[in-house]
This record gives structure tokens, sequence and C-alpha cells, in this order.
């Protein structure tokens, strides 16, 4: 099975700031490869990501939730680098 194409997650302080950095890069906020982060529960048994941080993505309520989810995230992502090297 080949390997799925990777995901870019953005981390924006809102859907306004999100929208945002989709003008800014040229991309579709409908495209299925884009994601925005709106909680921790979106990041939940992601793999093979890309994450984005764009503007004042941490000014969020939810930040230390979303901080600890995106730690996480990219421990896992990183992992399989490690034990390949």
């Amino acid at each position: 099975m080949p390997p799925s194409p990777v995901r870019t997650v953005v981390l924006a302080r809102n859907l306004r700031a999100f929208h945002a950095w989709c003008t800014q890069t040229g991309t579709s906020p409908r495209d299925r490869h884009v994601l925005y982060a709106a909680g921790p529960h979106v990041l939940r048994n992601l793999t093979g990501v890309q994450i984005v941080r764009y503007g004042d993505w941490w000014d969020r309520l939810d930040e230390a939730a979303l901080t600890a989810a995106v730690t996480v995230l990219e421990q896992r992502n990183t992992q399989p680098l490690a034990a390949a090297a």
C-alpha cells in the first residue's frame, strides 16, 4: 500500500486566521490535505503530518491542551525516523 500523502495541520488562533494563512499560501481551505487544528481533539491519531504555526496561534483558550497534543504528535512523527537511522 503506498504511503498516504502528508497532511498539513495549521495551528492558527481561529478560523479567520486559518483562512488568512490559506489565502497567503494560495491553499484552498477545503483541500483535503490541509487541516485546521480547531482543538486538541483534531490531532488525535494523526500520523505523517506537517505542523504549521501561523501568527499568534498560541493566543487561544485551549493553548495548553493544544500544545500538549502537538508535542505528542511531533514525538510520534519523529519516532519512526529515529528508529530507521
